[in-house]
């Protein structure tokens, strides 16, 4: 095998200015997006996880509240709360598939619904061995967690519809869906307030996958940040304040903010439709300013080169001194 000859430092100098010039460092690890950091929950021992239900601090206050750390309860938390399930919201739980197998506490928690987040190759499996009366079965397959954000708005839906199938028929028509967890509290503390009752109406949901610490967690995550209108960091503290055993990996946490200008432009949308009396999409070009065509878009990108613009930027730059000599 042949090597090359060895270069000759005195008859091939290396200049000390070279005439390009790198734009960005350069690095020779993989292209990867920067970390999402989420604070812990802070530990407030002045919470009393033995209160009611409905007496505890809501979710609802602490997304709205104005420090980014979501007060919770991690200090009575134990290594066995990972078989049980947790409740995130008065009508919805988190928990792995042993509490969906636990007939009793579903009868005694008044669980009307569970909903499976699982493998397309697990889907044929007979998980539930026996079904209760009264209970529905849903499930979300996907074939890996990244097609989990196709998913979120079918969650969300399936568990409101839920929710107002499960109210008295005298009140049903009064509850819109998608559920707004502002409006929702409100006419939970008024219909408890009107009945005497304990606790809000309504379906409950027990969302579980084989741990409840992945694919469960991230669609509850994603359901809560609709629900309550908070952000990726807020809706991951909260899922995190209440079953301490989440994971939530950086793939997961892209995707879950990946989905929040989603879910904020469809509800954004909503609203336009709605008030606008017609019908008609308002965003869409119905009225005003039509749509720009490909043409018009072409036409705009010569005249951005023709002035230099480029759209782009140059890997390496020229030296100033060597053009000037040049």
């Amino acid at each position: 095998m042949l090597l090359p000859p060895p270069i000759d430092r005195n008859t091939h100098p290396v200049s000390p200015s070279p005439s390009h010039q790198p734009t960005n460092a350069y690095t020779t690890g993989l292209p990867a997006p920067p970390r999402i950091l989420i604070p812990p929950p802070s530990l407030n021992p002045h919470d009393c996880i033995q209160a009611p239900e409905w007496q505890q601090p809501s979710l609802q206050d602490m997304v709205l509240q104005c420090d980014s750390v979501i007060p919770g309860t991690m200090q009575d938390w134990r290594y066995e709360y990972r078989r049980e399930a947790q409740q995130l919201l008065p009508h919805l739980y988190l928990g792995p598939l042993s509490a969906a197998k636990n007939t009793a506490w579903i009868q005694s928690n008044n669980i009307t619904l569970l909903l499976a987040v699982r493998s397309s190759m697990t889907a044929r499996a007979r998980l539930l061995g026996s079904q209760l009366p009264g209970v529905r079965y849903e499930s979300i397959d996907v074939g890996s967690n990244a097609e989990l954000i196709s998913q979120f708005q079918r969650a969300q839906q399936i568990i409101d519809a839920h929710y107002v199938a499960r109210l008295p028929e005298d009140v049903r028509g009064t509850v819109p869906t998608p559920l707004d967890g502002r409006a929702l509290r409100s006419f939970q503390e008024q219909w408890m307030m009107a009945h005497g009752a304990s606790r809000p109406p309504g379906g409950r949901t027990l969302l579980f996958c084989e741990s409840g610490n992945e694919r469960s967690a991230a669609v509850a995550a994603a359901y809560i940040m609709q629900h309550l209108g908070g952000t990726t960091v807020q809706a991951i503290q909260m899922v995190q304040a209440k079953r301490f055993c989440v994971c939530f990996d950086d793939g997961m946490k892209w995707m879950l903010s990946s989905y929040e200008p989603i879910w904020q432009a469809r509800r954004m949308h909503g609203s336009i439709t709605n008030t606008s009396g017609d019908g008609m999409d308002t965003c869409g070009g119905g009225g005003g300013k039509p749509k720009r065509r490909i043409e018009e878009y072409e036409d705009d990108d010569d005249v951005e080169e023709s002035n230099g613009g480029g759209g782009g930027r140059a890997p390496f730059l020229d030296d100033q001194e060597d053009i000037d000599m040049a």
